[in-house]
């Protein structure tokens, strides 16, 4: 074939080869990942506060700090936590913010808000959380093991280990952590303090001001002949800080007496208090976390470290020994292996098919150099957009070689048969309707988008590369590898006997034909039915519409009433739903976000009741990890020690046992072991099959309401409100309210005190008054400063003796002073104990409370009176706020159902494309339609095998429109083509008895189609082809039958010549040219036979 381009073939071909040449070696710059490591961009700001409230710590440092941070430009969503003792700021960021310059502003107002803050809380830390170029979890772990105090050896890694693999290109970040931190605990006595006059504030400033550094400002000085220069004035101890000296640091008695701070302290140089384990294998070692950048590849990247820990290893100290303790690279290579797998036998058996087809070896290295050269130019596109090949990249690979080889084959077999590009406007439409459809996957909410960006991404650019080589590359290899149309072998009449797949082909096009004639016949039945098994959507018709008119009165009149709602409606949504419903009802709502990397893990839970301590805790769980570190069949075992009520043991295997029954056995002998150890809960999770729980604690509730609010103690007035209201209701026996949805009822109680303000007014005494002669007495952990000891900084902490041993009778009788004035706690308060929100959380300003609580009866029920008491209750709530049915995170709900609307611009994309293609707009809407009925597949498969429908379920969807619309587009050209330039012969017969006008035999010189132009009343009415052996039945006119005769008559005889007729249309009459006499002799006759039967 001709090439019509200025450029040749054999250049178009070698261009091609260079660019796939240089896409395979950008082919291990990838990153290589399992799954996505995108998140929403984000910071977060940590604080301490110990020995306060949760309460205290949200209004005196939460509130003033997220006031402020709200104002940055950028931030999109602030959450805040404030805990007994600690708090956190989380800040969720728009994806177009820059987070460098966010952090910098955030950090400006932490130094601005500084000096506002109380006493005792730690400076606030930021911490960030990357969208776009770092990873968030550490990709390979070491533990260092050595003879001495793990300070010591975490020290050697901060000198030796971290600087050199902190070097390595593809390292985001080196943590160190293992080792418990040194503090300097002061224990004061607030007895001896009150009796000199001295204040627990004055202490805390003695020290602050002997140790703390303070910026003063800045000034300039002369330079000479330089100018002057701008200096930095900060004020600082003239002591050397490599140790903290009580000796040095005078304060004032109430006499006027200067008193040494070491008279009135007791230093000891203790480890930091722990707050929570984490160890691996049961032992507490240094640990060295590496993560990865994300434009890393993660496989290459472990081998260099794993080299040069090697190297490092040769130079330490005697006795000091590194060990890998986790290593994701290992599953994800096996991981990946399997996808590759999948992805080779995918492409194979494309292949495979094609060559049965095609029967042709030319062909078949046709549609492989394509195939390879499509997607080594792809390479090139996947690396200069940052695109990362993990799990739903490769799945966007696999899926979009089908639509690759498509156009190929397309392309090809058009150019063979028609010697022209033409066939280039069809595939260019179905491409981009397929990409259109993928398009508005960018547009989704961030927590679909981030997981499917790649997938639509990958499959975009496959397509949008397939376009070039079909029209550049495919022409010039038929023209450089001689690729023709096969040819017919010349055979003997008496070879013509039909074969299997002949008679096969003939059946199926007799049976096909079939279909199609009693679709076209009973096309509205059809029609009716395919709509129905659809579905139309009358189960989401609301069952009050809320306004006022007439049409608003009369919907309410027919839809909200008992009758309708327990008898009718329940007929008409299983009689009118079809597939739509069951997918709506039975999968939609249940579904969730399938985040299962696969990898076999069994996860052992602890927990222990209100008031235990994280000392016993770690004991109960030392006596698992003994009982575990004995079988030499797990990998490695991770233990996370969150608090004193709660600990977490995830539990990895060797390679050789992952698959076997080995972790069955185990996770058997777990629980017996769990039973013999007393004092606490356990549960053990994993291996896709029962759990098991022996926690007696009961649920907290599946039917859970979220209110928000201004103003907390309004709030918690509200929350009561609603919590009596669903009482009412006999089928609910308990409500809880927290600050955050649980599993389990939460038993955690503290003592709080109930003032009697009229004798505190009476006394002039106010709370603040109150609690500030209380701290000094009960103070613990009270931050003070910080010292640099042996290059490290350490914290400074005061402690009273007498907190450590008074309990709740002595808080409430131990004597103190106000104003010189004698008094104890029980003469303005009473201790009391009661369940109350451990945390106070807000998000974006508003105060958060969560309340759970359990339906006895159907679930659809309950659903609907939590739904009839919201609509009621948020009525009566003031300005400000609201409350509203929380479903679970990962479920699909309303914010997610906008979405959808996406769908409506995917259909005006393939109508207005497809339109231009046509030139028409009614067979647009054909292509449209059929899209909808495509979906009843998709829905009863969900249906019927119980699938999950989450990120990948919403992108069949979308790539469902587009391969629909690609098939009909396909269809739809080739019919046009047919109609528009097609070879026919014709015979005009009279049949008024059956109102057939004429008859013709059609051919394109392949196929071959008998077909009917009927006329009713001199008025055309339809007009339509079907293939060649194709049989009509009952009303079809005799006449008809004899004509498909006559075309397998001509069809047999006439194998050696080539048949060309044109069709001519011409005042309703249809002339025809005959090529060859003898198909003159052959028609006539059969043709007067069939005139003689009329």
């Amino acid at each position: 074939m001709s090439n019509p381009r200025n450029l040749s073939s054999f250049t178009l071909i070698v261009t091609f080869v260079c660019l796939s040449l240089i896409g395979v070696v950008l082919v291990p710059l990838l990153p290589v990942k399992l799954a996505p490591s995108r998140t929403l961009p984000g910071l977060t700001v940590s604080f301490s506060m110990p020995g306060n409230s949760s309460r205290v710590i949200e209004a005196e440092v939460t509130s003033k700090l997220e006031a402020m941070m709200a104002r940055v430009k950028g931030i999109r969503k602030v959450n805040s936590t404030s805990d007994n003792g600690s708090g956190s700021i989380s800040l969720e960021l728009d994806k177009h913010a820059d987070i460098d310059v966010t952090r910098f502003e955030v950090s400006t107002i932490i130094r601005q808000t500084w000096p506002q803050l109380p006493e005792g809380v730690s400076y606030p830390q930021i911490s960030t959380r990357r969208s776009d170029d770092k990873a968030s979890r550490p990709f390979i772990t070491y533990t260092l093991n050595a003879p001495a105090n793990p300070i010591l050896i975490q020290q050697y890694a901060e000198e030796n280990i971290k600087p050199v693999l902190g070097q390595l290109k593809g390292i985001y970040k080196v943590e160190l952590n293992g080792a418990t931190p040194m503090e300097w605990q002061l224990e004061y006595d607030s007895d001896q303090l009150s009796r000199l006059g001295i204040t627990l504030q004055a202490v805390q400033r003695a020290i602050n001001r002997h140790y703390e550094k303070e910026f003063l400002g800045i000034c300039s000085i002369e330079k000479g002949a330089e100018g002057r220069e701008w200096i930095r004035l900060v004020r600082t101890s003239t002591e050397k800080e490599m140790e903290f000296e009580p000796g040095a640091i005078q304060l004032q008695a109430e006499d006027g007496t200067m008193v040494m701070l070491d008279k009135l302290i007791k230093v000891r140089h203790v480890e930091e208090r722990p707050q929570s384990y984490y160890r691996i294998n049961g032992l507490n070692s240094v640990y060295l976390y590496i993560t990865a950048e994300e434009t890393a590849n993660q496989l290459n990247l472990s081998g260099e470290v794993k080299h040069l820990m090697g190297e490092l290893q040769q130079k330490m100290p005697p006795g000091y020994e590194v060990h890998i303790s986790y290593d994701a690279t290992e599953y994800i290579q096996k991981e990946l292996d399997k996808i590759y797998f999948r992805t080779g036998l995918t492409v194979l058996i494309l292949l495979l098919f094609v060559a049965l087809i095609t029967r042709n070896l030319r062909y078949l290295f046709l549609i492989v150099t394509s195939l390879a050269v499509n997607i080594s130019v792809a390479v090139i596109l996947y690396y200069a957009f940052g695109l990362e090949m993990q799990l739903y990249s490769l799945a966007g690979i696999t899926i979009s070689l089908n639509l690759v080889i498509d156009n190929t084959i397309v392309m090809t077999d058009h150019i063979l048969h028609r010697r022209n590009l033409k066939a280039f406007v069809s595939v260019l439409a179905a491409t981009l309707t397929t990409i259109g459809a993928l398009v508005i996957i960018f547009f989704l909410d961030e927590k679909i988008r981030l997981n499917l960006q790649d997938f639509a991404a990958v499959v975009i650019i496959n397509l949008a590369v397939s376009l070039f080589v079909a029209l550049f590359f495919v022409p010039s290899m038929i023209d450089k590898i001689g690729l023709e149309k096969k040819k017919r072998r010349k055979r003997r009449r008496f070879l013509l006997r039909p074969t299997f797949m002949k008679r096969l082909t003939v059946y199926f096009t007799r049976f096909y034909q079939g279909v199609i004639y009693y679709l076209c016949r009973f096309r509205v039945i059809a029609c009716l039915l395919l709509l129905l098994g659809f579905g139309l959507p009358v189960f989401m018709l609301p069952e009050k519409m809320e306004g006022e008119g007439k049409w608003v009165e009369y919907y309410n009149k027919v839809f909200d009433n008992p009758t309708f709602k327990d008898k009718v409606k329940p007929v008409i949504n299983k009689a009118l739903g079809g597939s739509l419903r069951l997918f709506a009802e039975k999968v939609y709502e249940g579904s969730y976000f399938n985040r299962d990397e696969g990898e076999v893990v069994l996860s052992v839970y602890a927990t222990l009741p209100n008031g235990s301590t994280l000392e016993q805790m770690n004991v109960l769980i030392k006596r698992m990890e003994t009982y575990l570190s004995d079988f030499k069949e797990i990998r490695q075992f991770q233990t996370y020690i969150y608090n004193a009520r709660q600990a977490n043991i995830q539990i990895y295997f060797t390679k050789e046992n992952q698959r076997s029954g080995f972790p069955y056995t185990l996770k058997a002998n777990i629980i017996s072991k769990a039973l013999t150890l007393g004092g606490g809960s356990w549960s053990v999770y994993g291996l896709q099959d029962q759990g098991f729980s022996n926690d007696v604690r009961e649920s907290a509730g599946s039917f859970r309401v979220k209110l928000y609010g201004y103003n907390y103690d309004e709030l918690s007035y509200w929350t009561e409100q609603l919590k009596e209201k669903l009482l009412l209701h006999r089928r609910i026996k308990e409500v809880t309210v927290n600050s955050e949805f649980s599993w389990w009822k939460d038993d955690y109680s503290e003592f709080y005190l109930d003032l009697d303000r009229l004798r505190m007014a009476k006394e002039h005494i106010t709370a603040t008054q109150l609690f500030a002669a209380l701290r000094p007495v009960f103070g613990r952990d009270i931050y003070c400063g910080n010292v640099l000891f042996d290059s490290q900084t350490e914290q400074l902490k005061l402690s009273s003796v007498q907190g450590q041993r008074y309990d709740v009778w002595g808080l409430v009788n131990i004597p103190f002073f106000i104003d010189g004035r004698s008094y104890k706690l029980a003469d303005f308060a009473t201790v009391r104990k009661g369940q109350s929100p451990q945390k106070v959380a807000k998000e974006n300003q508003q105060y958060r409370l969560c309340l759970q609580y359990e339906y006895i009866g159907s679930s659809e029920q309950g659903k609907k009176l939590l739904k009839k008491d919201l609509e009621e209750f948020n009525k009566i709530l003031p300005m400000g706020y609201t409350a509203e049915n929380e479903q679970d995170y990962w479920s699909w709900n309303k914010k997610d159902n906008k979405q959808y609307a996406l769908l409506l611009i995917v259909i005006a994309i393939i109508f207005f494309t497809t339109a231009i293609l046509f030139n028409s707009l009614k067979q647009p809407l054909a292509i449209i339609f059929v899209i909808p009925i495509s979906y009843i597949g998709v829905f009863l498969t969900f249906y019927l095998f119980g699938l999950n429908f989450d990120q990948g379920g919403f992108a069949s969807f979308v790539l469902l429109c587009g391969i629909t619309v690609n098939a009909s587009i396909y269809i739809l050209n080739e019919y046009n083509a047919i109609r528009k330039g097609i070879l026919c012969y014709y015979r005009y017969v009279p049949s008024p008895r059956h109102g057939i006008r004429n008859s013709a035999y059609l051919s394109d010189g392949r196929f071959y189609y008998s077909g009917i132009y009927s006329f009713y009343g001199g008025r055309w009415k339809r007009g339509f082809l079907v293939p060649f052996g194709s049989r009509y039945y009952r009303r079809v006119s005799y006449v008809y039958t004899w004509n498909i005769f006559v075309s397998a008559y001509i069809l047999i005889e006439e194998t050696k010549k080539i048949i060309k007729v044109l069709l001519f249309f011409f005042n309703r009459s249809v002339y025809f040219c005959c090529y060859k006499k003898t198909l003159n002799k052959y028609y006539l006759i059969l043709a007067n036979h069939v005139d003689s039967n009329y």
